[in-house]
């Protein structure tokens, strides 16, 4: 039971060494400690404890975009790196089938096909001989493989060459199989891809053209409608009782548009590949430019 224990643990480590779940977990934790040095600062700043650069709302757009930003940069160079494994990972599968079919094990035809160059996928294949040269079962590999690159792709093609490997059929069939299968799912999403590319860019479109409505309804409009500036500040507009300047007026605009930028960020990343991971480099982009617009023309 204990050398079951000790194996167990050697596994978690040599997983954990294998993986970029580290580098995503140190990722996460740095966005999350910007995030809440933000909010920390903008709540003193809401109590009138901080006072200098920017206001509540400022300090929170701060946390938005420290968070989005350092995590939409890896997420972004994440998701090129796995698109690239996605497109070469077929002719490594080939591979394997044709080591299969020249009389290799299955753990030599890995072994052997570790020696070969697959570009990006190169550093993978190597983690996976690696981890059974460790004494590791290939299912294990394959596993931790189908782990680190999580791709619906990758996970499906790793599933059935696993099931066919320990069933004891014809492996190298299901390989040719499984790579011809790998290499179609590839097409239909970079298909997927370029079909939705328009409505994402439709939506970029929509925001930037309310942000431009606004900022002209800012800059010139409400000016006009107030009367202009006097010496003791922009005079009001009656409604309902209350004077309402043209500064709190500008302000719920901009409140708007933040919130207008964040959600068209959120439909944005859905639409370009069906995960809510790929709207945070769209938030951040939306509502950076937002929060600048408004601070070079108006001065929110």
């Amino acid at each position: 039971m204990k050398k079951k224990k000790e194996l167990h643990q050697q596994n978690y480590l040599k997983n954990l060494l294998l993986t970029k779940n580290m580098t995503r977990f140190i990722v996460t934790v740095v966005s999350g400690v910007l995030v809440i040095v933000f909010v920390i600062l903008g709540v003193l700043c809401l109590l009138g404890v901080l006072t200098g650069f920017g206001g509540f709302v400022d300090y929170f757009v701060f946390a938005l975009l420290s968070g989005t930003g350092v995590y939409g940069m890896y997420e972004s160079i994440n998701v090129r790196r796995i698109s690239k494994i996605d497109a070469i990972f077929p002719d490594f599968v080939r591979d394997l089938a044709e080591s299969r079919r020249a009389g290799m094990t299955f753990t030599k035809a890995i072994l052997f096909a570790s020696k070969g160059e697959y570009g990006i996928l190169t550093p993978e294949v190597k983690k996976i001989t690696q981890q059974v040269s460790w004494g590791g079962s290939v299912t294990d590999a394959l596993q931790s493989f189908a782990q680190r690159v999580n791709t619906k792709s990758i996970r499906r093609t790793i599933t059935l060459i696993i099931e066919a490997s320990n069933s004891g059929g014809n492996v190298a069939d299901v390989l040719d199989v499984a790579a011809k299968d790998a290499r179609e799912i590839k097409m239909l999403e970079a298909e997927r891809r370029t079909n939705m590319a328009s409505y994402v860019v439709v939506i970029y479109v929509g925001m930037f053209v309310f942000l431009a409505i606004v900022l002209i309804l800012c800059t010139s409009f409400i000016p006009a409608m107030v009367g202009g500036e006097g010496s003791q500040g922009m005079q009001g507009v009656m409604g309902g009782g209350s004077m309402v300047s043209q500064g709190e007026i500008s302000n719920v605009f901009f409140l708007a548009c933040l919130v207008q930028a964040f959600g068209s960020a959120l439909v944005a990343g859905v639409f370009e590949d069906g995960r809510f991971t790929s709207s945070v480099k769209h938030i951040f982009i939306m509502v950076f430019t937002t929060w600048l617009m408004f601070k070079l023309l108006l001065g929110v």
